[in-house]
């Protein structure tokens, strides 16, 4: 877990993908470095959150990086490598769950350290998004996505 923890209050690096408000989904080429947009397959109303993925995991679910939703008050764009501080964990029900996080260094988000204490309009924004379209299990504490961040950054040593 120390390498991805660092010095600066347990924070570690995010790579956004969808900011708060986006209806469209971003990926990344890594063939051709470049961004690829297309319309969410499930999403009936925007992202209640930014959206991405923490580099060097690996989640064998969807044979990707570990999906990461980041609490923020200010905007976050596709591409932003941000430091965010793992609070909890979304689950869901085909195991492709998601670690909930804060941006570091938001005025409004960045010293929440517990699930707890997030805003409970946001958790429920959440679910309610996900609920459009899956089947909401409910949240884990950070102890739980800390684990689940080691064993995909274990996963990702093995897998490349």
């Amino acid at each position: 877990m120390s390498e991805h923890r660092s010095i600066a209050g347990n924070c570690l690096e995010a790579v956004i993908e969808d900011p708060a408000g986006s209806t469209v989904r971003h990926t990344f080429d890594r063939a051709s470095g470049t961004w690829t947009t297309y319309r969410h397959p499930q999403a009936r109303r925007p992202w209640p959150a930014a959206y991405g993925h923490l580099p060097g995991t690996y989640n064998p679910t969807d044979d990707d990086e570990l999906d990461v939703i980041v609490l923020a008050s200010v905007p976050l764009r596709t591409g932003q490598r941000v430091r965010v501080r793992p609070i909890g964990l979304f689950r869901r029900p085909d195991g492709d769950h998601k670690v909930l996080a804060v941006h570091c260094d938001d005025p409004q988000y960045g010293a929440i350290v517990d699930l707890h204490q997030a805003p409970p309009e946001d958790l429920r924004a959440i679910e309610e998004w996900f609920a459009d379209w899956d089947t909401v299990l409910g949240w884990e504490p950070a102890e739980v996505a800390w684990q689940m961040i080691r064993s995909a950054t274990e996963a990702r040593d093995e897998w490349s």
